[in-house]
């Protein structure tokens, strides 16, 4: 049974992510975890409070966590649900980002979370949540649902890499199961400055082949783009992929296209659900 995480603030953006796995494990048996950080507000602070005060704070939003996930829990119920699909609630006192670094590797297959782009002006993101656990480079593989995407069935997985680093098998188990969960082709796609691959990059590649052997995949290469829109629009519409796949390195894909941090900002750019795959070590 593949064991999901899903973080919850209850809004339309985390439902969207609710209801993308629903229908992405629909044939395969899951638990997943409805996980809700809660704090206290900065009002509720103000003044001399008393310790035994702060303990009542906690606790009333405590209940009302966890009131709200088993009405969440409840709603989803009232879908049709298929019955080796299973609902677990967590409530957890503090931040988000400590309750996700608490967990260790090979607590859950997957964290899946809903991310909201920006609102208002351009230059203002919203995204800072979902980029404060991608940080933190946790050794648990991170789906990230758009506000904006809608599920359609995985045919074309796109996965970017470096051929100048070597990754062992355990590294892409993740997309291996999801290829296998939807039957999915793999587009290996290789960005480069020179197109010609050196002969350590080509030992590299075989050995990325052999690993992905059980799955139908196919190599691409692409130059460096001018604009991080032109790069979304080359896997959209040119490679009509479904979903993307990055490998978290110090440098990600898209810092070395873009020579700057993009992550936080991508969901604002693409409707394009994309899988972060832990760092190797």
């Amino acid at each position: 049974m593949l064991r999901v995480l899903l973080p919850t603030d209850f809004s339309s953006h985390s439902y969207n992510a609710i209801s993308y796995i629903q229908q992405l494990f629909l044939r395969v048996a899951v638990e997943v975890t409805l996980f809700h950080a809660y704090e206290p507000t900065a009002l509720q602070l103000l003044g001399n409070i008393s310790p035994q005060r702060l303990a009542t704070i906690y606790q009333d939003l405590k209940v009302k966590s966890t009131h709200k996930l088993n009405s969440l829990k409840s709603q989803i119920f009232q879908t049709n649900q298929p019955e080796w699909h299973q609902y677990a609630i967590e409530a957890y006192e503090g931040h988000l980002k400590e309750g996700i670094a608490s967990f260790e590797k090979g607590a859950y297959d997957y964290i899946v979370m809903g991310s909201k782009g920006a609102t208002g002006l351009q230059e203002i993101f919203i995204g800072s949540v979902t980029y404060s656990i991608v940080a933190l480079q946790q050794e648990i593989p991170i789906l990230i649902i758009p506000e904006k995407a809608s599920f359609t069935t995985l045919k074309k997985i796109g996965l970017e890499i470096d051929v100048s680093k070597s990754c062992s098998k355990a590294v892409f188990e993740p997309l291996i199961k999801l290829s296998k969960i939807g039957k999915a082709a793999v587009h290996l796609v290789q960005v480069y400055s020179d197109p010609d691959l050196s002969t350590l990059e080509e030992k590299y590649l075989t050995q990325l082949k052999i690993i992905l052997k059980d799955i139908p995949c196919s190599f691409h290469v692409i130059p460096k783009f001018s604009s991080l829109e032109n790069c979304i629009y080359v896997f959209e519409e040119e490679l009509e992929i479904d979903l993307m796949v990055v490998i978290d390195y110090p440098l990600n894909f898209f810092d070395r296209l873009m020579g700057k941090s993009i992550v936080k900002n991508i969901t604002f750019h693409t409707k394009l659900p994309f899988l972060i795959l832990p760092t190797p070590n």
